[in-house]
C-alpha cells in the first residue's frame, strides 16, 4: 500500500460485506502514511461492535498503533480486543482479549476476524 486511504477503503469494504445491518463510521487521514478509523457496527439482534484503529503504513504494510474492538450485546460487554499496554505478563503483550472477567493472550486480530467471531456468536444464539 502506498497511501493510508487504501487501507481505510479496505476496512470500509470489509464492513459493507459483513453481516452488519447498519454502521456509523468515520475516518481521518493525518498524512499519506497515517490515519484513524472508528465507528459502531449494528447487527440484526440489536448488538453492536464499537471499534477504533489508529494505523500507519510501514514498508507499505498497515501497522495498528492502537486498536480496540468491543462487542456489546443486551447492554453487556461480551468481549473486547485491544493493545493497551497493561498486561505485560501475557506472552502476546500488548495484544489481549477481555472476555467476562478473564484477560486472554491473543494475537492482533483483523476486523474481518472479529466480524467472523460475531457471526459465529449470532449463529449459535
Amino acid at each position: 500500500m502506498r497511501h493510508i486511504e487504501q487501507y481505510l477503503s479496505l476496512i470500509i469494504r470489509t464492513i459493507h460485506r459483513s453481516i452488519a445491518v447498519d454502521d456509523t463510521v468515520t475516518y481521518t487521514v493525518d498524512s499519506s502514511l497515517t490515519g484513524t478509523i472508528a465507528g459502531t457496527l449494528y447487527f440484526q439482534d440489536g448488538s453492536r461492535l464499537e471499534f477504533t484503529e489508529q494505523v500507519s503504513l510501514r514498508a507499505r504494510r498497515p501497522v495498528k498503533q492502537i486498536y480496540r474492538y468491543q462487542y456489546i450485546r443486551q447492554r453487556r460487554p461480551i468481549f473486547r480486543y485491544d493493545n493497551a499496554p497493561h498486561y505485560p505478563h501475557l506472552p502476546t503483550f500488548p495484544h489481549h482479549k477481555h472476555e467476562g472477567d478473564k484477560v486472554l493472550a491473543t494475537e492482533e486480530p483483523t476486523l474481518g476476524q472479529i466480524l467472523g467471531e460475531i457471526a459465529d456468536l449470532l449463529a449459535s444464539g
